[in-house]
């Protein structure tokens, strides 16, 4: 059966508002699930991985669970993604909230190490193991599913939305903390208060499952007899036909995307925890920073994206790898245990961030036909992810811990000189019609 990404006569008039919210409400809460273990690792390192209260051991082997987490997501984009080209958006994205939520309630109701000994660790493993399965497709599938809802000339539009629901998902789990940290004071939070927002989590999963059950479909079955010579060529060769039909664009964006994840990483969760670990900033100061600062975030991202439809996505991808490479470095030198020396430096990193997360998903799903649209992204996606991304908390934290801080912001600086490199030449694809 071969599949499109068209609309008209083929399927029913499009809710493309319907579209926007069934689509974003799903995201927001799996990336509510999916930040909350960065967020609250400061609080409960010690339960699961015990050390003195000075020593960075608890907190350095939370974050290489964090990363250990990233691993699941190639095998995640693989299989969620040919879930997607073959029986639709709506079955993987239902599917992979199922599975944050499931992630999440076990992290909840996990036993401590003082309670299971080392099995309390296994069991937190497993755990990230599950949602880093989810979030492997979620991205790639939620990009598509918006981009295909989209009249042609809204394709960033639509799918710089994504970002505003996964920055709504941030802000929201931390208001949450800063909340329960007000509450019920900070010793609380690391003794037992740090699981709610995980419960909280898995409970609006369930919600979001319901939702997406209800979204319309935009992968359409196109033919009644036999498959196309690309579809069958897919069943036969499954991942494989990325290497030989798509190699160029599949090493395109795994650049893109591992530029876009390493530099998301580091600006959007890391550098409070940077403050925290370099400069004795205080652990609620870090939580309101964060906040504030993804509220700033995810303001510009239509915008952003509607001026990537005007002018393309290429110009804004270059400035973001040039920016990035010109004031990581300055920025990092003005991180301080100052609230708003620290604040912004990350809105102006999230800045920069935002430049191209609002185009990622429109410009790698425009490389792409619709029958492996899902599976090419998410692939390129999880992959880099798990390598320059989910790193990047415990490359930051060992460096510091070696004595070698600086080094840090210079290995930002390398990543992206070498992608700006990479990547001068790359096709636009704004104007052009999305692939069958």
């Amino acid at each position: 059966m071969s599949a499109s990404s068209t609309f008209d006569g083929v399927q029913p008039r499009m809710d493309r508002r319907r579209q926007l919210i069934t689509g974003g409400v799903g995201h927001l809460i799996e990336y509510f699930d999916w930040s909350a273990y960065s967020f609250l690792a400061i609080y409960f390192a010690n339960q699961f991985f015990p050390g003195g209260e000075s020593s960075l051991v608890p907190l350095l082997s939370t974050f290489a669970v964090f990363a250990v987490g990233f691993l699941a997501r190639p095998v995640g984009g693989i299989v969620l993604g040919k879930i997607a080209d073959r029986r639709g958006r709506k079955a993987a994205l239902s599917l992979s909230v199922a599975m944050m939520g499931i992630g999440s309630l076990i992290i909840g109701l996990s036993p401590t190490y003082y309670q299971v000994g080392v099995l309390a660790p296994i069991i937190l493993v497993i755990a990230r193991l599950v949602q880093g399965f989810s979030t492997g497709g979620e991205l790639a599938t939620a990009s598509a599913f918006l981009m295909e809802s989209a009249p042609p000339d809204r394709r960033g539009t639509f799918t710089s939305f994504t970002n505003v629901t996964s920055s709504a998902g941030k802000v929201v789990c931390l208001g949450i903390i800063t909340g329960l940290v007000q509450l019920v004071g900070s010793e609380n939070m690391s003794e037992w208060a740090w699981r709610i927002p995980f419960l909280i989590g898995a409970g609006g999963a369930v919600a979001a499952w319901w939702i997406r059950r209800r979204a319309q479909e935009t992968l359409s079955a196109t033919t009644d007899a036999g498959e196309t010579e690309q579809s069958a060529r897919l069943d036969r060769a499954g991942f494989a036909v990325l290497f030989t039909d798509h190699r160029g664009a599949l090493w395109r964006a795994c650049v893109i995307a591992s530029l876009t994840s390493a530099m998301f990483y580091a600006w959007g969760t890391f550098v409070p925890t940077w403050a925290v670990l370099t400069e004795g900033l205080d652990k609620e100061s870090a939580v309101l920073i964060s906040t504030v600062a993804f509220v700033f975030y995810g303001l510009l991202q239509v915008p952003l994206g509607r001026l990537s439809d005007r002018i393309g996505r290429r110009p804004m991808l270059l400035t973001f790898a040039v920016g990035n490479s010109v004031s990581t470095v300055p920025l990092f030198l003005l991180i301080s245990s100052n609230v708003l020396d620290t604040l912004f430096v990350q809105c102006a990193g999230l800045a920069l961030t935002a430049i191209m997360m609002s185009i990622s998903g429109a410009m790698l799903g425009e490389m792409f036909p619709s029958h492996v649209r899902v599976l090419a992204t998410g692939t390129a996606m999880s992959f880099a992810t798990a390598i320059f991304g989910g790193t990047v908390p415990l490359i930051g934290t060992w460096l510091h811990s070696a004595g070698a801080t600086g080094l840090f912001p210079i290995y930002l600086v390398v990543l992206n000189v070498a992608g700006s490199i990479a990547l001068w030449r790359i096709p636009e694809t704004a104007h052009a019609p999305l692939p069958a």
